[in-house]
């Protein structure tokens, strides 16, 4: 009888586990396709899906050492998800800007709440600009 109790607790576990996991993989998604340099700019196009409808969201990465929200140097402002729990934007960098504070190389780009809560990452590589 124990036996048969511990093997329904195991697989009860098992379940919560795999439905656990499930959940994670179907959280909100960031997408971030980022452009050449071009006469002293960047264009890096943001997106995430996965969000609830109207959720207050931020974009954030280090920039000169420093954690910084761009969600407002992005067109349109990122503020919150659209009714379909998704957010679409892009972010001109000016060259000012990368050659002082996002060097060409990787970086780390996070979606977070409305309390700093990281929601989802992706990563944006910085392209050395063309001669």
């Amino acid at each position: 009888m124990a036996r048969k109790s511990l093997v329904g607790l195991a697989a009860a576990l098992g379940a919560l586990f795999l439905l656990s996991t499930v959940a994670m993989a179907m959280g909100p998604k960031l997408m971030v396709d980022v452009g050449d340099v071009t006469k002293g700019r960047l264009q890096v196009k943001i997106s995430a899906e996965g969000l609830k409808a109207g959720q207050e969201v931020g974009i954030r990465t280090m920039m000169g050492g420093v954690l910084s929200d761009v969600s407002f140097l992005a067109k349109p402002a990122v503020e919150k998800a659209d009714d379909k729990g998704m957010v679409s934007t892009t972010w001109g960098i000016r060259g000012r800007t990368i050659k002082r504070l996002l060097q060409p190389g990787d970086h780390e780009v996070m979606l977070v709440d409305a309390d700093g809560n990281t929601l989802a990452k992706a990563k944006m590589s910085i392209p050395k600009a063309k001669k």
